[in-house]
């Protein structure tokens, strides 16, 4: 999937913006509204929009199996590791690498 953005400024999309929804929904790419020189909103087709969300749950629950599979793994192995109260995830992982 090409996901190349348009882009517009505010004074386009209120002039164009018909032209501009008819090429979104044909096109399927985002569409960045630039205000004042900056990006300030992306407007995308509810098409686009559901698909993307629907991929990207799809890959959180393959992300989220695949930490619950590991973990049943680890404590198969014995392998468990339990933090200690004052330790953050990133604590462990730290402590782990090295």
């Amino acid at each position: 999937m090409n996901t190349l953005t348009q882009i517009a400024t505010v004074a386009e999309l209120q002039r164009n913006y018909r032209p501009l929804v008819t090429s979104l929904k044909k096109s399927g790419k985002p569409l960045i509204i630039v205000s004042n020189g900056k990006p300030d909103i992306i407007i995308m087709d509810i098409n686009s929009f559901e698909s993307r969300e629907k991929d990207l749950q799809t890959l959180e629950e393959i992300y989220l199996m695949s930490l619950a599979t590991n973990a049943i793994q680890e404590s198969n192995q014995k392998k468990t590791i339990t933090p200690r109260a004052d330790q953050t995830l990133l604590d462990i992982l730290d402590t782990n690498a090295s």
